[in-house]
């Protein structure tokens, strides 16, 4: 069963946490490689059996590299958005201000 799960780290941090992600994806990719150079010429029912497992390892890193890229997609969205973002901030800083003088 798969949960989602979520963590905060700074903006400027998620290419770096991405990239350890993808590294760690790039390792399984390797194992699941190297899993299938030795099914390579093996008994019938054996190759079946690594398949399978190989199968279900590549579905489980598809996911990942799915979360990778919906977790860059926001960061680009999120970095498109800022200087939008701090004009609004600004901008209700300001009225805040402004009726706080009124008072």
């Amino acid at each position: 069963m798969r949960v989602n799960i979520s963590y905060s780290i700074e903006l400027e941090d998620v290419p770096k946490e991405v990239s350890r992600i993808l590294e760690e994806c790039e390792g399984k990719l390797r194992g699941i490689h190297g899993d299938l150079n030795r099914a390579i010429g093996q008994d019938p029912l054996r190759v079946i059996e690594e398949l399978d497992k190989l199968r279900i390892n590549l579905a489980r890193l598809d996911l990942e590299l799915g979360d990778s890229m919906q977790i860059l997609s926001g960061y680009v969205q999120t970095v498109a958005n800022k200087p939008e973002m701090e004009q609004q901030a600004m901008a209700q800083r300001s009225e805040e201000e402004g009726s706080d003088e009124e008072v």
